[in-house]
């Protein structure tokens, strides 16, 4: 594996301005962090942005105001993944402490499809519903905001995807619409907090945890506000242990991005993928604060076999897929049973298995079109196959390591021939390299390596960064759990390292006769009988 070893130079300005050791100050100077974002990560105080910056911020709470001086129907219209359920179950909850009964409804991804439409809107026209509010989705929602308007409905929109030209809606929340909001990059579930926040005038822990679980399942940048969200929403989970929240985690399990990512978001995930088990407008009733327990118990059962269910379907589909598919420089599945609910979870099992592109589709006999997902991986930007190859597709959209897309039956086979001469002639490299910066043995002290917990929670945009060891010829070594694993002691100025190498049975022979040894890693504390030592686990040698 190749490594891509960063030896930092500029790092003594952050050392003595920010009066910091020289692992922490080698990472912002290597990130080219500047004092606001250096403040992000050191300062205890909450970054958190004001509803109001906002550019219609005024004209969503004065309609809302409306609406409930005049008792109208509130509609809440969310999506069908774990970012647009708890943004549809923050917003019911508020409405409840403000005395307001809302509807809602979460979309069937195969009867609806995405966002707003209008079949719904004419629905909710004949319910008698006047203000419908989006959340997560609703910024391309064109033609079903349009009927709304003519059907007398007004519709407020809190989005944070894309969008090429702005709807026809009452009112719209939006990062990047709103010039005075200084952080684009946040996620349905924080949007409608901002929203519950300001309609409760107060902040509310629980609402809060939820926002914080968004922005994990959506994998937003852990930077700005959504680091703050994300790092005290985990603190209140930790102390209040909710229960709709102690029910999905699992027995023995502590909050944190890890288990907020692989526990629970699949979990509510699941019940989108799969609504033909149950229907997912159950979990906005779950997630509210005041549910029963009985049926919070039954949903938390339902969640765990469905998850589980999607688990062993995905495993299963992936199998047969790759046994009926001929190797090649991607994966092109169109003509194998395949669920459309977890089509981008076998695209992602192959990419992340093989560091291939996959393209994975569903037909959809309705609409004569192939349903797909792609991923792909950092050297080959999927955006940049789909904008190469736009011709060939009837719609696409995502970024650079994943999307979705449509291609018209009679397509699919050129597609794939295109796609294959374009992947086989442009030079891509699907081999992995490990970046990590330099440093030396006398750098690692206990108070340096703890104040790089400063960075936590780590997530996307703020990963953990690795570091390198070159060239260390002072060292024991020590093999663990019957050849699994290998120890290196090395010694420091105070105390030991002790270097983590798991699951390399198959080179501890060699290892173990090398006479100098070269390490990157990561750095940790590690507390045991009351006392505490550096680790470092390994994730490559030389």
């Amino acid at each position: 594996m190749n490594w891509d070893i960063k030896e930092i130079h500029n790092y003594n300005e952050y050392m003595q301005k920010y009066s910091i050791h020289s692992l922490l100050a080698k990472i912002f100077a290597q990130r080219k962090y500047n004092e606001q974002d250096v403040q992000g990560h050191t300062s205890k105080r909450l970054i958190y942005h004001d509803f109001s910056l906002f550019l219609d911020a005024d004209l969503v709470l004065d309609r809302i105001q409306e609406a409930l001086e005049n008792d109208e129907k509130i509609c809440i219209y969310g999506d069908y993944d774990c970012d647009g359920i708890l943004s549809t179950a923050i917003l019911v909850q508020a409405f409840l402490e403000l005395g307001k009964k809302v509807g809602y409804h979460i979309p069937n991804r195969f009867e609806d499809g995405y966002g707003l439409n209008k079949e719904r809107v004419q629905q909710m026209y004949e319910k008698g519903y006047s203000l419908l509010i989006t959340v997560d989705n609703g910024i391309k929602a064109y033609e079903a905001i349009d009927l709304a308007n003519e059907l007398g409905i007004d519709v407020i929109v809190i989005d944070h995807h894309d969008y090429d030209e702005l709807p026809d809606a009452c009112a719209i929340i939006h990062t990047k619409m709103s010039p005075d909001y200084p952080f684009k990059e946040i996620c349905g579930g924080f949007l409608a907090y901002k929203l519950a926040s300001s309609l409760l005038g107060k902040h509310d822990k629980y609402l809060f945890s939820l926002a914080a679980i968004t922005t994990i399942s959506d994998m937003m940048p852990l930077v700005d506000e959504n680091k703050s969200l994300v790092s005290r929403g985990l603190q209140f989970m930790n102390e209040e242990k909710y229960l709709q929240l102690e029910l999905l985690i699992g027995e023995n399990q502590k909050y944190n991005t890890t288990t907020l990512g692989f526990n629970i978001a699949p979990k509510i995930n699941s019940f989108g993928r799969l609504p033909e088990l149950v229907n997912p407008n159950h979990l906005v009733r779950y997630f509210l604060k005041d549910v029963d327990q009985k049926f919070a118990i039954q949903i938390s059962q339902y969640a765990k076999k469905i998850n589980s269910k999607r688990q062993s379907l995905t495993n299963e589909q992936y199998k047969n897929i790759l046994e009926n598919s001929q190797k090649d420089e991607f994966l092109y599945s169109y003509d194998q049973e395949v669920h459309e609910g977890i089509v981008g979870l076998i695209a992602g099992k192959y990419t992340h298995e093989f560091q291939k592109p996959s393209f994975v589709m569903k037909y959809d006999e309705k609409n004569e079109v192939y349903r797909g997902s792609a991923r792909s991986i950092e050297s080959i930007p999927l955006n940049q196959i789909f904008d190469d190859l736009k011709d060939y597709f009837v719609q696409y959209g995502g970024h650079a390591l994943a999307g979705g897309f449509q291609v018209a039956k009679d397509e699919v086979l050129t597609l794939k021939e295109t796609l294959h001469t374009y992947l086989t002639t442009h030079t891509f490299s699907n081999e992995k390299v490990l970046e990590g910066i330099q440093i030396e043995l006398n750098e690692l002290t206990l108070p340096a390596v703890k104040e790089l917990e400063l960075l936590e929670p780590y997530g996307q945009c703020n990963e953990e960064m690795k570091f390198v060891l070159k060239d260390i010829t002072n060292f024991t070594s020590r093999v663990l759990s019957d050849g699994k694993h290998l120890r290196f002691d090395i010694p420091l100025n105070k105390g030991n390292l002790q270097a983590l190498y798991f699951n390399c049975s198959n080179e501890i022979e060699q290892l173990q006769q090398k006479k100098t040894i070269s390490l990157i890693g990561t750095l940790k504390i590690n507390k045991y009988l009351n006392t505490e030592s550096i680790n470092m686990i390994i994730e490559d040698m030389k």
